[in-house]
């Protein structure tokens, strides 16, 4: 019996993405399952839900979720963290977010291109909205940067995208990441190990 493959929320320069994306496509292939990439616009799916914005947030919250907490995640996962979040992270990832669509309509590996963008945003400060920084992560993958570039600019990526953000939106999809198995969602890298269980036996 064929195991259904599982559903994959998340915007590439998502941090928490970042942290969990090893461990979260070893435990779906050690499974024998599949992923279905949905990027997605994150900051679009965060307001339909009534998200308390950042700027509204207190020193002390934003430093434990986005600094200790992180520091820990990375160190329990071995995960390389810069000290301070890249001064590129406000430029986006909608560019990256459509050629990993249009890779995925190509067959190309998305399970790793996803994470050579998230280590290069995050180890490399590397805008993952930059056409050229874009262009330069996928020659070095030895990927035809020019056919997946123009892919991504087309009508049919960005339709992928918006119904993406759209099942998001109304599932409803709380943050990136989000994984969902048999139907069954699970927000944030942390929620892993409920992963790991509903991989191979589902929650009553």
């Amino acid at each position: 019996m064929v195991k259904s493959p599982v559903t994959y929320f998340y915007t590439a320069n998502s941090q928490f993405a970042y942290l969990g994306h090893q461990e979260f496509i070893r435990l779906v292939r050690a499974s024998g399952r599949s992923v279905i990439h949905k990027p997605f616009r994150l900051m679009k799916c965060l307001e339909s839900i009534g998200y308390h914005p950042l700027e509204e947030r207190t020193n002390a919250s934003l430093e434990y979720q986005f600094g200790r907490s992180s520091d820990r995640w990375a160190e329990y996962r071995s995960v390389l963290m810069p000290a301070k979040t890249p001064s590129s992270h406000d430029d986006g990832a909608e560019l990256s977010d459509l050629v990993l669509i249009s890779a995925v309509q190509e067959g190309i590996d998305v399970d790793y291109l996803s994470s050579v963008f998230m280590h290069n945003h995050w180890i490399n400060n590397v805008s993952l909205n930059d056409e050229k920084s874009v262009r330069e992560i996928l020659q070095a993958q030895g990927l035809n940067a020019n056919n997946l570039l123009r892919l991504a600019k087309t009508k049919k990526a960005l339709k992928v995208y918006e119904e993406n953000t759209k099942e998001a939106i109304n599932l409803p999809v709380f943050g990136s990441p989000t994984y969902a198995v048999d139907g069954d969602m699970f927000y944030g890298q942390d929620n892993l190990i409920l992963v790991a269980r509903a991989l191979e036996e589902p929650f009553k």
